[in-house]
């Protein structure tokens, strides 16, 4: 009998809450998953940044992004720190 492994459950961005973000996102790639790209939204004005994870798709009033790794995390946060070593940086 196989394990099951379940699908890490996605997670949801306001469309409210994009207000607060620079229209245009950056987007990182991990060794692990180089074709599959990672958001990023700086918060306007600051130097602050939410690491969205994987965009899935969108419903009614948000954006769905799959979580990422901690391997992933810890990847995403270093090339941050690189950009702007005082940034703050948050995940969805």
């Amino acid at each position: 009998m196989r394990a099951r492994i379940m699908p890490a459950e996605k997670r949801l961005l306001a469309r409210r809450e994009l207000t607060k973000y620079e229209s245009i996102p950056i987007y990182y790639y991990t060794e692990k998953d180089s074709l599959n790209r990672i958001t990023v939204l700086k918060e306007a004005g600051k130097e602050s940044y939410l690491v969205a994870g994987r965009y899935v798709g969108v419903n009614d009033d948000a954006r769905q992004y799959n979580p990422l790794s901690d391997e992933e995390r810890g990847e995403v946060e270093k090339l941050l720190k690189i950009r702007s070593r005082d940034a703050a940086i948050s995940f969805l």
